[in-house]
């Protein structure tokens, strides 16, 4: 599918698995600070029976379609909308594929809709719990997507205002749009079906697209301890809104790579970490990276329309793709190792740091 040719970063050992084809729905400027903890509206939820059943629905009804991909771009009102479209074919019991399919005039990079992590119009038991704990769901009215009737459901958050709204289509329970907003009520992205057909069986799933789910192995919560053990940073939590909703795995020994997803039941947040050093000039400005110093360390941050964070900490290579908007990932970015500091000071910096670590662990015994 589009976008499987992207440059690939260097990382020494570690190969670059994780930055082909992978989901990106937002971008946001450099260093975004944190807000405030979510807090959830009071009321009833009597829109989360609905979104239930449209997930069911969604996984047991074959259908084929075109969606569109929406984001504001670098999280600015000034930037514009950067809008790209998706092939969607749906089987019950083998999966769905995705394929981008080509921008108007056939230019341009394609960077919104990619194979790897999926994040359509999808529904899954997690992602919905997520968004119970998080929000108030009700449902608030009726609309028309593409000539069909559709009952809304709004997520609020705890000041009243629409965090997110669902568009349930009434004929078929199928999820036929949502929408993501900022604080201040513009729309962070959204995602629509422009064509649906349902019922259908014939058409295969995309040939150049992954299928949802299919990006490495499973990774269990066994196993992620253990690589806990060994260094590896895997929270189960980057926030009080952003929860853990699934880890895969890909590689073995230094090669390996881990894919962490977390929710608020609106946006996803994937970070992929693995061992290794990350080499500055493989990411480079002509790849629509540029370096932003943080702390003593450097962090590459990706503009034009999506937003990709990469860094080096102890030892390790973080990469963040995300479609939430600024005040979600603010406190994700906040809440991973942050970017080690170059050179000797940085260094010695460090070792004193480590150091006093070891002298109050030993002064506490």
């Amino acid at each position: 599918m589009s976008g499987e040719g992207a440059a690939h970063q260097r990382y020494r050992p570690a190969s670059a698995l994780l930055l082909s084809g992978l989901l990106i729905l937002v971008a946001l400027t450099t260093s975004t600070p944190g807000s405030a903890v979510v807090v959830r509206s009071g009321g009833e939820d009597d829109g989360m029976d609905l979104l239930r059943r449209a997930a069911r629905i969604g996984q047991e009804t074959a259908y084929e379609g075109v969606q569109s991909v929406s984001v504001r771009s670098s999280g600015d009102a000034d930037a514009g909308t950067v809008t790209e479209r998706a092939e969607v074919v749906h089987r019950p019991g083998e999966g769905t594929g995705y394929a981008s399919l080509p921008a108007e005039g056939g230019l341009g990079e394609q960077s919104l809709v990619v194979g790897q992590s999926p994040s359509l119009l999808k529904l899954n038991d997690r992602l919905l719990r997520a968004l119970e704990r998080n929000y108030r769901v009700t449902r608030s009215g009726s609309d028309t997507v593409n000539g069909r009737g559709a009952t809304v459901v709004e997520a609020r958050r705890g000041d009243g205002t629409a965090a997110g709204r669902f568009w349930v289509d009434d004929r078929t329970s199928l999820l036929m749009r949502r929408e993501a907003y900022v604080t201040t009520g513009e729309v962070a992205h959204s995602v629509r079906f422009v064509t649906l057909a349902v019922g259908t069986e014939t058409a295969p799933l995309p040939e150049a697209s992954g299928r949802s789910g299919h990006w490495g192995e499973s990774l269990p919560a066994p196993e992620r301890r253990r690589l806990a053990d060994g260094g590896w940073e895997l929270p189960e939590h980057l926030s009080w809104g952003l929860r853990f909703v699934g880890a895969r795995t890909k590689g073995t020994g230094e090669e390996r790579v881990v894919h962490l997803s977390y929710s608020d039941g609106l946006s996803i947040v994937s970070v992929f970490v693995q061992r290794g050093r990350l080499e500055p000039e493989s990411v480079g400005t002509a790849r629509g990276m540029r370096p932003v110093v943080e702390g003593g360390g450097t962090a590459y941050v990706g503009d034009s329309g999506k937003y990709r964070r990469i860094w080096e900490s102890g030892g390790f290579v973080y990469t963040v793709l995300t479609d939430a908007p600024p005040e979600i990932v603010g406190t994700a970015v906040e809440a991973l190792p942050a970017p080690d500091g170059s050179g000797f000071w940085a260094q010695v910096r460090r070792g004193f740091e480590r150091l006093g670590a070891g002298i109050a662990d030993v002064a506490g015994r």
